[in-house]
């Protein structure tokens, strides 16, 4: 178990993703100007862009090591790696809750959400593309989303544009959860590529 928290640097993981939330509650409402698909600009809240950093940074630690090396490893590692996602992604919901009840402004259950939208991705993701391949395609997704997912004339967000719903829409929280629920069950019964 010590090798799988050192290769994963499961501390340094935890601290990233603590900061992304705490940067996300300060500074999350600040808007980015992107233009849009359907014309005129759409605005892109910070708080839906750093919360793909944890997704990021998790494909990182655990794309480090070959997939042939472990997986003649005792421990299911895959499924390790599995538990560290969602143990992130609980760890930034609950800072996303704790914060919104000590009054930090609606954006917290935003934060919360995205990052474990972006966490559930990730776990779809890397089973079927790898780390190396699903890191540029995650930091790819929030920009996809900026650029195609408004209705045209500004009338809010597409549905599946879960990350730039408003910070309190019931349907994109279930959403994120729903995604997040579906990684972690994906990745822990698919087994590495290396495996096949």
């Amino acid at each position: 178990m010590n090798w799988w928290a050192a290769s994963r640097n499961v501390l340094a993981l935890a601290v990233v993703t603590a900061a992304t939330a705490g940067t996300g509650l300060a500074f999350g409402q600040s808007r980015i100007p992107v233009p849009a698909m359907v014309g005129g600009a759409g605005h892109f809240l910070l708080g839906a862009l750093i919360t793909v950093t944890p997704a990021v940074i998790w494909l990182a630690f655990t794309g480090r090591a070959r997939d042939a090396t472990e997986t003649v490893a005792v421990r299911a590692v895959h499924r390790l790696d599995t538990l560290l996602a969602a143990a992130c992604a609980v760890l930034a919901l609950g800072m996303a809750v704790l914060g919104h009840f000590m009054g930090a402004d609606a954006v917290a259950l935003a934060i919360g959400r995205n990052t474990a939208f972006y966490l559930g991705l990730a776990l779809i993701l890397h089973p079927l593309t790898g780390a190396r391949i699903a890191a540029p395609v995650l930091t790819a997704i929030p920009l996809i989303l900026a650029v195609g997912g408004w209705k045209s004339g500004g009338r809010g967000a597409q549905a599946w544009a879960v990350v730039l719903h408003p910070s309190t829409s019931l349907p994109a929280l279930v959403a994120g959860i729903a995604i997040l629920l579906a990684g972690t069950l994906f990745s822990s019964l698919k087994q590495p590529r290396g495996t096949f």
